[in-house]
C-alpha cells in the first residue's frame, strides 16, 4: 500500500488521506454511539451533523479531482468531437444546446 501511495501525485495523496480521515471519523462516531451508554453519554445529537459535513467535503474534493482531470485532458488532447484540432490557447468549443420551445402555461 505504501508503494502505491508513494508513486502518486500530490492531489492523489491528498485525496487518499482525506478519504481515510473521513472514514476514520465515521468509525469513531459509530464506536462512540455504540459505547454511549457505557460511557454515560446522554445526548449524542451533535454527532449527527458530522457525517453529512464530512461526506459533503469529500464530495467536493471528488468533484475537484474530476474537474482537474477533465481540464488536464482537454489541454493534453486538443481534438473536438469532429476530429479537427484547435489552437493551443483555444479550448474546444461547447456544442450548442437545442433551445426549448416556449409554451404558455395558462
Amino acid at each position: 500500500m505504501r508503494k502505491l501511495i508513494k508513486n502518486r501525485g500530490y492531489t492523489d495523496k491528498l485525496y487518499f488521506f482525506n478519504f481515510c480521515t473521513v472514514h476514520a471519523i465515521i468509525v469513531a462516531i459509530l464506536v462512540i454511539t455504540a459505547l454511549g451508554g457505557v460511557l454515560g453519554l446522554t445526548d449524542l445529537s451533535p454527532l449527527t451533523d458530522i457525517p453529512q459535513w464530512a461526506y459533503g467535503e469529500l464530495g467536493i474534493h471528488t468533484g475537484f479531482i474530476v474537474w482537474k482531470a477533465k481540464a488536464e485532458n482537454q489541454r493534453k488532447y486538443r481534438f473536438g468531437r469532429d476530429g479537427q484540432s484547435y489552437k493551443e490557447d483555444e479550448v474546444a468549443p461547447v456544442q450548442p444546446v437545442e433551445e426549448m420551445e416556449e409554451t404558455d402555461y395558462e
